[in-house]
């Protein structure tokens, strides 16, 4: 039979997986994923309107343009390009739940468990992580719902990765991966790290967990603080992704496409 101090040690020796209570990580990639989509497809319209006003394709208000889709390709036109985004979502979620863990766990050990801003640097390298791992379907997502129906622009996700490849090659499908990443790092990281000080400031059911209610206000108020910061840098990114490879190339990079909005449009 162990000794009590062998035992104590092979505890203490134990992963966090293991724990009584904690979540396995397949667990945690499904639930990751699956919430993903279901807050993508809710949220469907809003990202349409937006992203039409990004690359210029819509000059008007939100509730303009959101009549002008409905008018020219059916209400079913909100939701164009959730498909694309729904497959990317999943495994985007999934890959940043699990590896925010894993990368919060590699940056304890190495820099020490009280290091301030753990959560700010993990979630920056889960984001970028989960960004480089799924860009292709973002790119086909934003080419997909950056024009109206009416403009003949492909609404196949496969008509768009065939015409990309074939016009730009494998490469043509990272288009404004640079600016995603670079954006990736403090957006996730404003987002992790902003959930994590509300966490704290949240009350707490008896079990001394936080609540349903507690979990929603802390997602949206860092999320929507994460999103406004880095918002400009998304825009970048979208104009980015719709320009194609040729001689009428607007921007030649991503810091070119700063300086050219900026002298056209403000800021």
């Amino acid at each position: 039979v162990p000794r009590p101090e062998k035992l104590c040690r092979r505890q203490a020796d134990m992963p966090r997986s293991a724990e009584p209570g904690a979540i396995p990580p397949l667990a945690k990639m499904v639930a990751g994923g699956t919430a993903g989509m279901i807050a993508k497809t809710c949220t469907s319209p809003f990202e349409r309107i937006r992203i039409l006003h990004q690359t210029g394709e819509s000059l008007k208000g939100p509730i303009a343009t959101f009549q002008q889709i409905v008018r020219e390709e059916g209400v079913i036109g909100l939701w164009r390009g959730n498909s694309a985004n729904c497959l990317r979502v999943f495994p985007s979620k999934a890959v940043l739940f699990s590896t925010n863990d894993m990368w919060k766990a590699n940056l304890a050990r190495l820099l020490g468990p009280n290091v301030s801003g753990l959560g700010f640097f993990s979630g920056s390298l889960a984001g970028m992580t989960a960004s480089f791992v799924t860009y292709p379907l973002d790119y086909v997502r934003t080419r997909i719902s950056g024009k109206l129906h009416t403009s003949g622009h492909p609404t196949s996700m496969v008509t768009v990765i065939v015409q990309t490849v074939t016009k730009e090659g494998v490469l043509g499908l990272y288009k404004g991966i640079g600016p995603t990443l670079a954006g990736a790092l403090p957006y996730e990281g404003l987002k992790f790290g902003s959930y994590d000080v509300l966490k704290g400031r949240m009350p707490k059911s008896k079990d001394g967990n936080m609540t349903v209610t507690g979990k929603l206000i802390c997602g949206g108020m860092a999320g929507s603080t994460a999103g406004f910061i880095m918002y400009p840098n998304d825009t970048v990114r979208r104009l980015l992704q719709m320009q194609e490879k040729g001689a009428n190339m607007q921007y030649r990079s991503a810091a070119h496409c700063y300086v050219q909005v900026y002298k056209t449009q403000g800021i």
